[in-house]
């Protein structure tokens, strides 16, 4: 009973609708007071981002939550958009990792 409620909430909050709803309004309450370091070069920077697109923007069964959630960053958060990015591919992470945890305890 404890497993699954457990189970429950770790489905509800990684759920596509509900974490990118989360990311926008953390982006939205707060501000970014300095750049982030840039650790990465121009080649390493495009290639993360198109692992990221394609992978959340066509391949994932979540692509249509992940491209709303994309072109609502695009439009309010256009400055923050490398942090959106990231947001997104940990919660990608999040939900596959809580997705596998409830197959092995089924």
């Amino acid at each position: 009973m404890l497993v699954e409620g457990y189970q429950s909430i770790m489905r509800t909050i990684y759920s596509p609708t509900e974490y990118y709803e989360r990311v926008l309004l953390s982006l939205r309450r707060t501000a970014q007071e300095f750049a982030e370091p840039q650790h990465h070069s121009v080649v390493n920077a495009i290639a993360s981002l198109s692992r990221v697109l394609f992978r959340l923007g066509v391949l994932d069964r979540e692509r249509i939550e992940f491209r709303r959630f994309f072109s609502r960053s695009l439009v309010r958060h256009r400055d923050r958009i490398a942090e959106s990015l990231r947001l997104a591919a940990m919660g990608y992470h999040f939900r596959k990792l809580s997705e596998a945890y409830g197959e092995s305890t089924s």
